[in-house]
């Protein structure tokens, strides 16, 4: 057994040689890809984003070319909402114009960093404390929710834009758009989505809508508006009526407050009118929000309701026989308030904020801003926007008569405090636990 072993293994060892160098010569001859080892557990496991180290969206996923060497990326923070992700067509519009602003500058990207919308961790929070902490790292853009822009024009991480922005363009946009983002006399931001409420009404029971209160009162026909408590603060239907009343600021002078007794009682005594007369139905304060208004006006459960312009766009072709109309105030018409999202500038290099300002400038172009926002049912905030829209749509020029007439929520100092104390005095005025003047005084005593 030993002699066959020792003669046997130089004839084994040749074999195997043969075998390798033919699979060598064979492997040679296909183009096979190189296999990378695969990567390791922790390269992969997503982390939450942070002022240190924010994440960016790939920008090939906003557009395919190459990202140059040399190239300069514009970084935006944004929410999933306002991103070229975005699954809707809205998505596709904001794609397409970033794709074209990078087509036109060749050496720049656009980079978007998503963030929660609100609260910790949200874009205003992310800002505030990345501004104190690591100011580096601060976007060139953001998006914020219009009732945040404050905080961020006080915090000074947002720039101002009258010298920088197209004249023409500022003079485009609704008076409400450019209140909105006005501090101090300075520009702060470009408001690029809006909604607002409105009155909907049945037409098969109603032929003609009440137009103030006292069409309201005379009616038999229930109406609901959002009279309950919006995150234990008073909802925006109560602010509207208030100042169709009492206008604020009047001018009258710097020390004019903000809560007046008369204007107040007047507003309240709306309200419990309404209600003993049958015509705010007693469940009114289950209704905090536009949603569960059209909802009861989608059962068939009162004749009138105040909806935002939003809730109408998205369900207006379920609703046959509803027709618009403003809501109704003291003397007319209200004054609707106006809501949305705001582009800020937050880089304070010269080079940089030349190309934010003009991807600003093409985000809010005027067949972009009616494109972008009537993907997602919002309202644009330019009047040409609005003009590129269908003019033989009543709707459309009823929204544009209401863009005209709107007003942002006004700045009220200690506005959360006041608030509360609003909406004490109206749950109180609708179940019946104060008249009208006494819930009024008790707000002003309150007051801060």
């Amino acid at each position: 057994m030993s002699g066959k072993r020792s003669t046997l293994a130089p004839w084994l060892a040749a074999a195997i040689l043969l075998l390798l160098g033919g699979m060598a010569l064979l492997l040679a001859g296909c183009d096979l890809p190189t296999l990378e080892p695969p990567a390791s557990p922790e390269a992969t496991t997503p982390t939450e984003p942070s002022p240190e180290a924010p994440t960016a969206l790939p920008t090939d996923l906003v557009t395919p070319a190459a990202t140059p060497v040399s190239a300069i990326t514009l970084t935006v923070w944004t929410t999933e909402a306002f991103s070229p992700t975005q699954v809707l067509t809205s998505g596709q519009v904001l794609a397409q114009r970033v794709a074209d602003f990078e087509a036109e500058n060749s050496d720049v990207r656009v980079g978007f960093v998503l963030k929660k919308p609100y609260g910790k961790g949200g874009i205003l929070d992310y800002l505030l404390t990345t501004a104190l902490a690591v100011p580096d790292l601060l976007p060139d853009l953001a998006i914020l929710d219009v009732e945040e822009l404050g905080a961020a024009v006080q915090a000074g991480v947002v720039q101002p834009l009258d010298d920088l922005l197209p004249r023409d363009l500022v003079d485009d946009l609704y008076p409400f758009a450019r209140e909105a983002a006005t501090y101090e006399g300075q520009l702060m931001g470009v408001q690029f989505q809006a909604d607002l409420d409105h009155l909907v009404y049945d037409s098969g029971r109603l032929t003609v809508p009440p137009r103030s209160w006292p069409g309201v009162l005379s009616s038999s026909a229930t109406y609901v508006f959002p009279a309950g408590d919006r995150s234990g603060l008073v909802n925006d239907s109560f602010l509207v009526q208030y100042l169709a009343v009492r206008p604020w600021p009047s001018g009258a002078g710097s020390d004019e407050t903000f809560l007046e007794a008369d204007s107040l009682t007047t507003v309240l005594e709306f309200y419990h009118d309404g209600i003993t007369r049958g015509v705010f139905p007693a469940e009114i304060l289950d209704h905090r929000t536009t949603e569960d208004c059209l909802s009861t006006y989608r059962a068939g459960e009162a004749s009138l309701a105040q909806v935002s312009a939003h809730n109408y766009l998205v369900e207006h072709e379920e609703l046959p026989r509803a027709a618009v109309a403003p809501i109704p105030a003291i003397r007319g018409a209200a004054s609707p308030l106006s809501r949305g999202w705001v582009l800020v500038l937050v880089s304070t290099d010269a080079e940089r904020q030349d190309l934010a300002v003009e991807l600003i400038t093409g985000l809010v172009a005027p067949e972009t801003n009616a494109a972008w926002n009537r993907a997602v049912n919002y309202l644009p905030t330019r009047q040409s926007a609005i003009g590129s829209l269908d003019q033989a749509d009543s709707y459309i020029r009823f929204i544009d008569q209401q863009l005209q007439a709107a007003r942002p929520r006004p700045r009220v100092a200690n506005y959360a405090q006041v608030a509360a104390l609003l909406q004490t005095a109206v749950e109180d005025v609708i179940t019946g636990a104060a008249t009208p003047e006494e819930a009024a005084a008790q707000v002003i005593e309150s007051s801060p």
